[in-house]
């Protein structure tokens, strides 16, 4: 049908993920995180969790006397 015109064209310019080239050097933290702030990441959003769960459990699903 095209005789291989197509094939051609893929072979010359082949698909370039642009997501994954393009933006390789953008990372979430400039630098790399030591152990204390790895630990307060997870801890600070779990203790910030906990307090909701408590606080909703008092309010709405505790008996009251």
């Amino acid at each position: 049908m095209d005789n291989g015109a197509y094939e051609k064209y893929r072979r010359e310019n082949p698909i370039v993920n642009t997501l994954t080239t393009t933006y390789e050097h953008i990372t979430m933290f400039p630098e790399q995180l030591t152990n204390v702030e790895i630990i307060l990441l997870i801890t600070l959003p779990l203790i910030a969790l906990y307090a909701v769960v408590r606080l909703i459990y008092q309010f709405f699903f505790k008996k009251k006397d």
